[in-house]
Formats: C-alpha cells, structure tokens, sequence
C-alpha cells in the first residue's frame, strides 16, 4: 500500500510541477469496476488476466456420468485512468494508467505488483498532433478496434496514425495508420527480417443517411521465418573415442511467411427518425508460405470471413434490437485452407454467457486461454441470431432482456452443430450521476455441440449471475 501512495503522489507533484512551470492544461478521466460472479458447472471460471494461483478454465459445458461438476463464485477489480496534457493548441500527450488490470480477482494479491506486468503500468503513452495536412497520433495507443464493437478487442497498438479531418470537407475522410505488432530481428544475430508489420488505409464518407467506411490493410508477419536463422553448432570432444568436432553454421529450424490482406467496411444507415441498420463485414485472405527443403508441409490459403447485421429501432423509451452475426469455420485440419476467422470479440457482448467479457465461450478469453469448449468453437465458427430490448424504466432505471440462439457454421464430422438457446435479464440503475449499479441473469441452454463428438456423454446448463458497481470520473 506504501508504494501505490507514494507512486500517487510523486505522479501527482511531477503534473502539478509540470503545469505550473509551462502553464499545462491536464485533462484526466477514469473508471473503476467492482464485479462479483456466480457461474454453476464451472471449471475455475474466473477471467485470470493477472496469471492468478487459481488458473482459469472457462465453463464446464459438457461432461460424463460421474465427472465432478462445481460452481464458481468471485469477485474481481479494475482500475483504469486516462489522461491528456494539452502542451499547446497543436501538441498533446495522451496516456492510459492502469493501475489495476481487467479481470483482476479479489485475493490474487497481484494487483498492486508491478511483477505482474499488468497492473500500475502506463499502458498507452502517444503524442497527437495537429498538423497542417492532418492530425498525427504516434506511440502506443488504442488498438483492436473498427467500427462497430463486432469482432473488437479494446487494446494497446504500437502505430503511427494519420487522419485527414476536414482537409477534404465534412463528407469525406481518410484514416492511414502503420502497426508494429512484433519487432524481432533487433533481438537476435544473424537475422534480417523476423518482424510482423500491419499497413492499413480507410475512407469515410458520411451524410445525413448515415456513414460507410471502407478499409483494406496489409499484414507481413515473418515472426515464423527462419530460414535465415543460422547458428553455431559447439565444438564437441569424445573422450572414449578421442574424436572431435567442429562446430559448423546450420539453420536452426524452417518455418513459414504470413501475407495476409484484409478488406472490411461498416455501414451506419438511418431509417426515418427511429430506426436504422448497422452493418460491419471482414474478409481476410491471402497465404502461409513455409519455406523448408521438404515436402512435408504445403503451402495453405487464408480465407476468413466475419460479418453482422443489425436492425435497430427506438419507440419512447424502448429501444430494441434484431441483428444476425457470422464467423466463418473450418471443418477440416487436414487441407491447406485456413478458413476460421476465430473470435467474435471481448467487446462484442450481446450475450452474457456465449459472447462478451462474461462466460466468453465464442472468443475462448474464459480463464487462462485453456477451454477446449472455447477452442472448438472457434474453430467452427458461428452462426448467431439474437434479439433484445432495453426500456428505460425511469430516468435511472433501465431494463434489459435478450434471447439468443447459435449454431456453428462448419459442421464437424460426427459433431452436433447446436450451440445452444440463451436467455438474458439484467437491470441498471445509477445511484449518482458518476454512479451505476447493475445485475445480469443469463441461462445457457447447452447445446451438444459441446459433447465434442463423442468426447461427452452430457451436457451441461450454464447458470450466470453477475453484478456490476461503477464509477466513472
């Protein structure tokens, strides 16, 4: 406790020193959330991001006569601040400290320990400015984003971005950014390109029916190409045989080229004054070139789709919602294509239980990353219908239920298709302005898609029940 004081309060003297001397502005804002979970047939269901003693495994959704089948109950913290120091009208230096991660569960005791890596650490630090011909942003910023909250994960990214702003008027806009996702060959001796480098493009055009934005990007990743990496083999001696020999320059191991190119676009339109569409698709493709001296591995083909639709509709104080998603799967491990675009997105959160940040079964984030329910979903892809509304009861009341049904998309041989029916009420009421107390009830209808083929005899019914404290500043 001792440390997180004084590491406040010197962080807090530094900025007023800093103001004072060159007549900084400071803009500071935050968000701390206290969650309690209940989850039945768990397997350590906690969302250990802090690599916790209790090593999360996601939800146990099926299981044999006489497995052994617990519930999971915990509470759990984070703690973020987000911060901008305006230098001038043109300058500014933005920054996230998280001082607590997401997901941090009570009784970890790492949530204050900078060892963890994951708590009490500036975890984005970028400039902005606002240059003649655009606004720059450069450093770590946020990352993992486009469009709607389909297929996001909010992140840190390493990119030097540009944004055109009015320079072309207020219908039209362009968004260019370069990602350094993995440097590797500064590391190491005798390499020149083990790297893994994003370049992305998009365009904007807006009007009073909506927006559509178009992007494409382009990914090299060589972090697996080492055909080029060559080291010494030591010098040995034999002292039974008296034989020697000399170390000699070998590769260290083959491995493969990554070119992926993806094309995606998001779509905002109005309907009359209450109603609209949002639309957002992604299509990545390209190939996995591995580079060896045999024939062993083929060369194999990407091609990865996700899209969604979603009609919305407001009628005084009820708003609703109809949408429809899919991630493309792949039903075979064998061929040389590489179809499974993989999660739906820690953001995307229609569904307590199958989608979001809470039982996460589609995105496979449950736990320690080990659910082999999370990974075989992934793997076959999803076909999704969910409807909800939210009513807002009174101004700090509002009222939520959603009913949903999945089906992967690539039906495994030997496998069910069904992933199940789920069913969701939760509630909100802010307490103060800064305030928001809300509760979450999700049932999980399992379906036996999850026996995995012949692996589970039955499955089982997720119970959740969740509450939510936050505060905002």
């Amino acid at each position: 406790m001792k440390k997180v004081l004084s590491t406040v309060a010197a962080l807090g003297l530094l900025a007023g020193i800093a103001t004072s001397a060159s007549a900084l502005e400071l803009k500071v804002k935050g968000t701390y959330n206290v969650d309690g979970f209940y989850m039945d047939n768990g397997a350590g269901a906690a969302s250990t991001e802090n690599n916790s003693p209790a090593g999360g495994h996601g939800l146990q959704l099926a299981s044999n006569p006489g497995d052994e089948t617990n519930s999971d109950a915990w509470l759990q913290h984070m703690f973020n601040i987000d911060a901008e120091m305006i230098v001038n009208d043109k300058i500014s230096m933005m920054s996230r400290v998280r001082l607590i991660g997401r997901g941090t569960v009570w009784g970890s005791q790492d949530d204050t320990s900078v060892d963890s890596g994951k708590n009490m650490s500036v975890e984005r630090l970028w400039m902005m400015y606002k240059s003649p011909i655009g606004l720059w942003e450069i450093g770590r910023r946020t990352g993992g984003t486009f469009g709607l909250s389909f297929v996001d994960t909010d992140d840190k990214a390493d990119r030097i971005t540009w944004k055109s702003g009015n320079l072309f008027g207020d219908v039209f806009s362009l968004y260019a950014y370069f990602e350094k996702q993995v440097e590797g060959e500064a590391y190491l001796a005798n390499t020149d390109n083990l790297d893994s480098d994003y370049y992305d493009i998009e365009a904007t055009v807006k009007g009073g029916w909506g927006a559509v934005t178009l992007g494409y990007g382009l990914k090299q990743d060589n972090t697996k190409n080492s055909a080029d990496v060559a080291e010494y083999t030591p010098y040995t001696f034999d002292t039974v045989t008296g034989t020697s020999t000399l170390g000699k320059k070998v590769a260290a191991f083959y491995g493969y080229e990554q070119t992926t190119q993806r094309v995606r676009g998001v779509g905002q339109f109005k309907l009359g004054g209450n109603m609209g569409i949002d639309t957002e698709f992604d299509y990545k493709f390209g190939t996995k070139d591995f580079n060896h001296n045999t024939l062993t591995t083929q060369d194999q083909d990407i091609s990865q789709l996700a899209f969604i639709v979603d009609f919305n509709a407001t009628m005084a104080n009820l708003t609703g919602h109809a949408m429809y998603f899919h991630t493309s799967g792949d039903d075979n491990a064998h061929d040389t294509d590489l179809e499974s675009y993989g999660s739906t997105g820690w953001d995307f959160e229609p569904l307590y239980i199958l989608t979001g940040a809470f039982g996460n079964i589609l995105n496979n984030y449950q736990g320690a990353n080990t659910s082999v329910f999370g990974t075989a979903a992934q793997t076959a892809g999803v076909n999704a219908g969910v409807l909800s509304a939210d009513f807002a009861a009174t101004q700090d009341l509002t009222l939520h239920g959603a009913i949903g049904y999945a089906v992967a998309d690539k039906e495994m041989a030997g496998w069910d298709n069904v992933y199940g029916f789920e069913y969701n009420a939760g509630a909100s009421y802010k307490l103060l302005d800064n305030l928001v107390y809300a509760i979450h009830l999700g049932y999980l209808d399992t379906g036996d898609f999850f026996k995995l083929g012949t692996k589970y005899k039955d499955t089982n019914s997720i119970l959740l029940a969740s509450h939510h404290l936050t505060m905002s500043f």
